[in-house]
């Protein structure tokens, strides 16, 4: 499956690096050229989580437009102040059927909506599903047991985040319930 990740910071890159272990072709869209950089030249992403190798199935993109175009699963990893910017940037390239993900934490300041409420508001004609737990990105990428939720009203697209993030050593187990 093509998958798109938004955000390459430590908690994006762990991401990208573990569905790309699990098969999937991966899009990753940083905002630094640096970091585009870094991750094409070396599989490691140098200025946010320095010493892990990726998997050479990530792809830095440069452009949030390659990144997002015919991706099947697009996930945000991006930090909570600029989530609804870079999701509106983003909508135009993003496919009929996408499932849209957040693994970014937080509230929104100026709105008080939680994450998923913002991409729900962005994307209203998809499945929003919300990721979240007690993780750390380096132990991610180390391979690290870990346990998380993937949350949403549409019960499918839960499963389906499942099954192309789980794997020995990252759990996922589905919920309907977002806000808990």
């Amino acid at each position: 499956m093509k998958c798109a990740v938004i955000g390459a910071g430590a908690w994006g890159t762990a991401l990208a690096d573990l569905l790309a272990r699990n098969g999937h072709d991966v899009a990753l869209w940083a905002r630094e050229p640096e970091v585009v950089a870094s991750i094409n030249a070396s599989h490691e992403n140098e200025m946010f989580l320095s010493g892990a190798k990726l998997h050479a199935g990530v792809v830095a993109h440069a452009e949030l437009a390659s990144a997002c175009r015919d991706a099947a699963l697009i996930l945000f990893a991006t930090p909570s102040h600029v989530l609804r910017s870079v999701a509106r940037s983003a909508a135009p390239s993003v496919g009929d059927s996408a499932t849209i993900v957040v693994a970014t934490k937080g509230i929104e300041r100026e709105t008080l909506a939680i994450m998923s409420e913002v991409l729900t508001e962005q994307f209203p004609a998809h499945a929003v599903v919300a990721l979240s737990g007690p993780s750390f990105a380096a132990e991610v990428v180390a391979r690290q047991p870990t346990a998380v939720v993937a949350a949403s009203a549409h019960e499918r697209a839960a499963e389906m985040v499942q099954r192309a993030l789980s794997g020995d050593q990252f759990r996922v187990y589905t919920h309907d319930d977002v806000i808990g």
